[in-house]
């Protein structure tokens, strides 16, 4: 597999998603059976359910700047980590605008079926983003 292929096709999905806010570019970039395994959200299946999940963010936060800090390409696998910095302007799970600015890090790891993404797994830190948006989590007793 081509592995400047498989950069440039994680690249064009996170400029389309985070800066042209084009949930639709998942069409062109992975297969219709793509799933993405997350800790918050489940699996997410289907280019549908990866549109809708954009379009929360997409319409919870605004102000998108997205980087891609690292990008790692072996065989048919991808590992990456982006950073998104946003401002919180709509409604987030129930929690309404606060026009904090924001800072989310995530990290996939995605595997490629003729150049296509067909599985990803991602991992962030929602706790963070919740008190980022004022949120007060309970933390254990020592």
């Amino acid at each position: 597999m081509d592995h400047q292929h498989m950069r440039n096709i994680i690249r064009r999905e996170n400029e389309e998603l985070w800066h042209a806010s084009n949930p639709e570019i998942y069409k062109d970039s992975s297969h219709d059976h793509r799933v993405t395994h997350t800790v918050t959200f489940g699996d997410i299946v289907g280019h549908d359910a990866h549109s809708k999940l954009t379009q929360l963010y997409l319409e919870a936060f605004s102000d998108h700047h997205m980087r891609i800090d690292h990008l790692v390409v072996e065989g048919d696998h991808a590992a990456y980590r982006i950073t998104h910095q946003v401002k919180h302007t709509g409604t987030y799970m129930g929690i309404e605008p606060t026009g904090n600015d924001v800072k989310i890090v995530m990290s996939y790891f995605v595997r490629f079926e003729d150049d296509k993404i067909a599985e990803s797994w991602m991992m962030w830190d929602s706790l963070l983003l919740l008190r980022q948006l004022g949120v007060e989590i309970p933390m254990g007793q020592a």
